[in-house]
């Protein structure tokens, strides 16, 4: 009789743009049991009109989160950390941060992008597989050297935010493939920095670190910095350190042509592939190649996800009308009669100091209604969100040229069922809806491999599906769904 395996302790470090949390993971006999032990909210602060990230809060608060779990548990066994994409942080030659990392809120890279040639943009998507954006890293690097000089002279590492949270908990300067490919300075053909794009932009290749790969130790948590948190020299394991793309590794798909949502306050939409497809088609259609865990691509449009929905719901809290999630649901539901739509990703609704009042103008200048009622309004925002999601799987069929049935929808935004029951309507294909915490999920499975000695995707999903069950949302006929498509269809082409 085979010995049943040891239990292995880890903990994932998840931090969103709007929450910092540690899950702590036990895995045993095949299957990881997770609690979430520290939860904290997250969002940039506006200073003088720009937007920052604390990230001395965000280190501290994780430190807390290492300190409840070795309290649940006693000794930890490792850490992963995952967090947003395209932000990064400056350490000078003595190795100090220089400034709070910079938020992607900002609008300082669009600056650079609008100077930009038509060719030259053309080229550097060819060159990287990244789909040109104000938020990629280096449009944010250009404009930083552009607009604060002083700062951008003192500057020796360009650090990614979960490398930067690395290097203040283990003092070591590493990245790893699926991160460093948000920055559109790394070749996603050859998982290495583009020469080419430093090159043409002047960037010295010393700025950024080596790349590590998954699941192997990084490095292991300062001793001064373990004595004051009282708990053992833990190693971090190299994971999949975008939280998308830890999140799509926890996709518990037995097939490799799989469809997926990754729902939170982006939504990211795409496919997986075993090499990126770097064409016209790809760069018209708004496609991106990002890279995944253990040497996945993953296609995707990066779309506006719940961030909508979120900013209303804020709104409505400034003005004391308070809501629970379930709560804005039951309004949507009693609106009655057609629904205008909107298309999310339009730069109308990047960061507007209201969004209630940016959905309004939106339907007056696309010839809706423009006295919307709040049942009104947040139908029309799930809508158009679904909307949104069938013309980009549209389009990814359209590229691979293979057909979905189904979806998976992953990430803490697939606790809106009612949400998911639209996008199932509206799409046509059955919804497979689960994990919720995908991306500690895929963060903790990948370390679980690395302490098993087992490798690789197949792995880490087998963990998924042995851990966690799917909710099955199958689609009902949906009259009015085709009647709105050619208006959203044309909503969209305005955003071209």
């Amino acid at each position: 009789m085979l010995e049943p395996s040891p239990v292995i302790s880890c903990v994932a470090f998840d931090c969103s743009n709007s929450s910092i949390r540690a899950v702590l993971g036990r895995c045993e006999d095949e299957r990881i049991h997770m609690e979430v032990i520290h939860e904290v909210p997250n969002q940039p602060i506006d200073v003088g009109g720009l937007y920052y990230w604390d990230i001395l809060y965000i280190f501290n608060e994780m430190q807390k989160g290492l300190t409840k779990a070795y309290h649940v548990c006693g000794d930890i066994n490792s850490a992963g950390i995952c967090t947003w994409g395209v932000d990064f942080g400056l350490l000078g030659a003595t190795n100090l941060l220089l400034a709070n990392p910079m938020s992607y809120r900002n609008t300082i890279g669009l600056e650079i992008l609008e100077t930009l040639s038509s060719e030259e943009l053309r080229q550097n998507f060819y060159q990287t597989g990244i789909q040109n954006d104000r938020i990629n890293s280096l449009y944010q690097l250009l404009a930083i050297r552009k607009l604060f000089p002083e700062l951008f002279s003192l500057a020796k590492d360009v650090l990614m935010i979960p490398d930067l949270l690395l290097n203040m908990f283990t003092g070591i300067k590493r990245t790893e493939p699926t991160i460093a490919s948000t920055t559109q300075i790394m070749n996603v053909q050859n998982r290495s920095f583009s020469e080419e794009v430093m090159s043409r932009y002047g960037l010295d290749a010393r700025m950024f670190p080596g790349v590590a790969y998954h699941g192997h130790v990084l490095g292991y948590i300062k001793q001064g910095l373990a004595e004051t948190l009282k708990i053992n020299e833990l190693p971090f394991v190299c994971v999949a350190s975008h939280d998308t793309a830890s999140a799509v590794a926890a996709v518990p798909a037995s097939a490799r042509d799989l469809l997926f949502v990754s729902s939170g306050t982006w939504s990211l939409i795409g496919t997986e592939l075993a090499a990126p497809i770097i064409d016209d088609n790809v760069y018209k259609l708004g496609f991106t190649n990002e890279l995944g865990a253990y040497g996945t691509v993953t296609l995707l449009k990066n779309s506006t996800g719940l961030h909508i929905i979120q900013s209303v719901r804020r709104e409505l809290a400034r003005e004391g009308r308070q809501y629970s999630w379930d709560e804005i649901v039951d309004i949507a539901q009693t609106h009655k009669g057609p629904t205008p739509l909107i298309d999310p990703n339009d730069p109308a609704f990047f960061n507007p100091p209201s969004m209630i009042a940016a959905i309004k103008d939106y339907c007056g200048q696309t010839g809706q209604e423009t006295d919307l009622k709040l049942p009104a309004m947040i139908m029309a925002i799930y809508q158009s969100l679904a909307y949104s999601y069938r013309l980009a799987f549209s389009d990814i069929e359209r590229i691979t040229g293979k057909t979905y049935d189904t979806v998976h929808i992953i990430g803490g935004g697939l606790r809106n069922r009612f949400l998911n029951q639209l996008v199932a309507d509206i799409t046509g294909k059955t919804v497979l809806a689960g994990p919720a915490e995908a991306t500690s999920m895929g963060n903790l499975a990948i370390q679980c491999g690395y302490h098993r000695q087992t490798l690789g995707l197949e792995y880490v999903r087998d963990l998924v599906r042995n851990s966690f069950a799917v909710e099955k949302f199958v689609p009902n006929k949906h009259e009015a769904a085709e009647d709105r498509l050619p208006l959203f269809i044309q909503l969209a082409k305005m955003n071209k």
